[in-house]
């Protein structure tokens, strides 16, 4: 018998499959990562969301803008282009009135009106219909529902997308690698009689 050779009674050990069928949890995690995160921005956002979609009212802000509000929820405030930010406001809703903070919150996310411009963030402090006085502002004013949390959703939703692709390529991939892994390891093996 020839040193390094294998005697009549050895058998090839078989190969191990590599990556183990284990790795197939990689793609099902991420996908339940995507899911949860999404559904719970969701469930967080939905009020806000909706009262995103509210409407619009312009009008002009001595005599008062009617509009429809939800109390806790931001509210955007728009002027005329070149026109001067109102440095007050206040909101009255049937026996109750009262000023109303002016902030910049959110301000990244305001959108583009038409010949207007964002100059300020308020919080409602009622719901129903109210009428939204300012002082220092020129010509009419916008104001629209706060409608950051869509751009929130949106993102959620590509990122939810982002990790769905990359468990849709590492299910793949493992596909892909097991089987390559599998077939070499009966090319070595050889056939079995």
């Amino acid at each position: 018998m020839e040193p390094g050779r294998p005697g009549p009674g050895w058998t090839p050990q078989p190969q191990r499959i590599s990556p183990s069928a284990g790795w197939y949890a990689l793609p099902v995690v991420l996908v339940l990562v995507a899911a949860i995160g999404f559904l719970t921005l969701l469930a967080l956002l939905w009020d806000d969301s909706e009262v995103a979609g509210g409407p619009s009212a312009a009008g002009d802000p001595a005599a008062g803008v009617t509009v429809r509000l939800t109390e806790g929820y931001g509210y955007f405030v728009y002027v005329r282009e070149g026109g001067p930010s109102p440095y007050a406001c206040r909101v009255e809703a049937g026996e109750r009135s009262g000023p109303v903070q002016l902030t910049r919150k959110n301000s990244w996310s305001a959108s583009d009106h038409a010949s207007y411009r964002y100059t300020a963030t308020f919080r409602a402090p009622v719901s129903g219909e109210a009428r939204l006085t300012c002082r220092g502002a020129d010509g009419p004013i916008l104001v629209t529902p706060d409608d950051t949390a869509d751009g929130y959703l949106g993102l959620a939703l590509l990122a939810a997308l982002g990790l769905g692709g990359l468990a849709a390529v590492a299910f793949i991939v493992t596909i892909l690698r097991r089987s390559g892994a599998r077939r070499r390891a009966v090319t070595i093996a050889g056939p079995h009689f």
